[in-house]
């Protein structure tokens, strides 16, 4: 038990400290985004997934989040986690793979507070443009990490490339270097084209001390491209948010209901009940799908005991690695 506390309290302590930190006041309360990570659900066959993000309270103890995809779809949260000194873990069920670009929080008590998302980080040399989805999975056990990251590739250049799971290196905060464990087929890219999809790469064998802090694509090479979680992830600008000839407004996120004091390990279901303007699919499943963060806990330590038994058998002399399934997702790139 005690290994599993520690466990957990790494990964609460690393597993979203990857971006510049996003924060808005509204002259009484003040919020802070550290960092978000998704989780995929149990179903392999599932549209949506959990999106984790670390939230730090200053001026208030609660407030209310709604969350805004690139569609102006909106997602309530559908669970709170208390930590402590104003922190806490927001999570939200959102389909997969989607770009998020607003979040309103509402302090109790406040007026709301509105953020721009995080831009996707990408980095390119003359032939080739790389974008970084961020952290699809993350696995644990009482000895390594497993890490699971979502990218996209773009030719731009006038010759066809192949790029594999073996181009790409994940680095942690101290510059080591651990190469890809899991990942997807090899695939030839032509000029002007992008990889079909996302891919995934998968990194097992990672030390529970390393933080995730970069990716590079040729790693060493003259021609590396490097993406710097710490430095890359921006704040999306006011034009891409509300549209090239919009000012900032509040009227694109009505507002939530009265603040109710979030509980540890309860879902907030009364909240997606009484917002009108909710809009992702499936919102009536909140509640079952995320029933608890116990519940959730145990779930992601069958999927690593699952993923790691069907490891075995594929390389019997690593028999400790923690991993993920590597499987493909769509969505679109722009350059």
């Amino acid at each position: 038990m005690r290994l599993i506390i520690i466990a957990l309290l790494l990964v609460l302590a690393f597993g979203m400290a990857q971006a510049v930190p996003l924060q808005g006041s509204d002259g009484n309360s003040t919020v802070v985004l550290f960092g978000a990570s998704r989780t995929p659900l149990d179903d392999e066959n599932a549209t949506h997934e959990i999106l984790k993000v670390d939230v730090g309270l200053m001026g208030t103890e609660n407030a209310t989040y709604q969350l805004v995809d690139a569609d102006n779809n909106i997602y309530p949260a559908g669970l709170y986690k208390q930590l402590s000194s104003g922190k806490q873990t927001i999570w939200f069920l959102t389909e997969n793979d989607c770009l998020f670009k607003l979040i309103n929080v509402t302090p109790e008590g406040g007026a709301p507070i509105y953020i721009n998302w995080w831009a996707t980080p990408k980095g390119s040399n003359n032939n080739l443009i790389v974008r970084y989805y961020g952290i699809t999975d993350w696995l644990i056990n009482s000895d390594e990490q497993g890490i699971v990251v979502q990218v996209r590739m773009q030719n731009n250049g006038t010759k066809d490339l192949i790029v594999s799971p073996e181009n790409f290196t994940l680095l942690d905060q101290w510059g080591w270097p651990y190469r890809p464990t899991l990942g997807f087929d090899p695939e030839i890219v032509g000029p002007q084209n992008a990889t079909v999809d996302r891919v995934k790469l998968g990194f097992t064998g990672v030390s529970l001390l390393s933080r995730p802090a970069a990716l590079a694509y040729d790693y060493m090479m003259p021609d590396q491209i490097l993406i710097d979680f710490n430095q890359d992830y921006v704040p999306l600008s006011d034009e891409v948010v509300y549209g090239a000839n919009a000012t900032k407004s509040p009227a694109l996120v009505k507002p939530l209901p009265a603040v109710a004091a979030p509980v540890s390990d309860q879902t907030v279901a009364d909240q997606s009940a009484a917002s009108e303007t909710v809009q992702a699919p499936a919102k009536e499943n909140t509640t079952s799908k995320i029933s608890s963060i116990k519940d959730k806990v145990a779930a992601s330590r069958a999927r690593l005991a699952a993923t790691k038994e069907s490891l075995d058998k594929k390389t019997p002399d690593t028999n400790e690695t923690a991993s993920s399934n590597a499987s493909n997702s769509t969505s679109s790139i722009s350059a």
